[in-house]
């Protein structure tokens, strides 16, 4: 008898566990990006960031006002530049510095400006299935290729030459991707998403190198600059800086 109650209280007991909701487990691999500092800045829904090295400042946009804004590195504005796009989500700058790129997410379109406004032309990128999980990031490699991101549906990088599209590559190392940044010394790219709260690594295939995790969801933005990579949060306007992994 007791050897029968014991069975059925074992059963229960298993039971329960059965239905307990799973937990989600930090991975022990994955280790944390270590901030320096972070800095409030007066950028509505900030997103997108460059380091534009001609003038040794940040470069970010609105995704509110159809406005790009320069920022120092504490985070003030210097100068804001209102141009004829909207829903920004992504900037950056030509190799030489002399040319401005933005995505479009509703619009799905990369417009290319020059430094003080003027707008030169625009092209659409087809690749998303869903207008408010469309174009989020935009970088430039030491050839003038471009590279768009995809937020998700799919999570893709695109590959352009001018207005040609020369490859495509989903990437699954994250739930999103928020904005690319490529690293000219290294050949190399550094994505931030969002949802993951990551930011991952990628060789130039696209191989993932590493990864490490952030305090907070909707970054949005990621450049680097004397290994320091710098993240906007756009529902913070926050700019933040982490050291750069080694």
């Amino acid at each position: 008898m007791n050897k029968l109650i014991i069975i059925i209280l074992l059963f229960i007991s298993l039971s329960c566990q059965r239905n307990q909701p799973s937990t989600s487990i930090t991975d022990p691999t994955i280790q944390i990006l270590k901030q320096i500092a972070s800095y409030p800045i007066n950028v509505p829904e900030p997103s997108g960031l460059f380091y534009n090295s001609k003038t040794n400042s940040l470069f970010t946009v609105s995704d509110g006002n159809g406005t790009v804004y320069e920022i120092n590195f504490n985070g003030s504005v210097l100068r804001s530049l209102m141009i004829p796009s909207s829903d920004l989500e992504g900037i950056t700058y030509s190799a030489n510095n002399d040319t401005m790129y933005v995505v479009e997410e509703t619009n799905r379109l990369v417009s290319k400006y020059l430094a003080d406004g003027r707008k030169l032309s625009s092209f659409s990128v087809n690749v998303a299935t869903a207008h408010n999980n469309a174009l989020e990031g935009i970088t430039v490699d030491n050839s003038n290729h471009l590279f768009i991101i995809n937020e998700k549906s799919p999570r893709m990088i695109l590959e352009y030459a001018g207005q040609k599209e020369i490859s495509r590559k989903e990437i699954d190392y994250v739930s999103d991707l928020s904005d690319i940044f490529y690293e000219r010394n290294t050949n190399s790219f550094w994505i931030v998403s969002d949802e993951s709260q990551k930011v991952i690594w990628l060789s130039r295939d696209f191989n993932l190198i590493g990864q490490w995790s952030i305090p907070f969801t909707k970054g949005e933005g990621i450049t680097i600059h004397n290994n320091i990579i710098y993240i906007v949060n756009d529902a913070t306007n926050t700019l933040y800086e982490f050291e750069r992994p080694n």
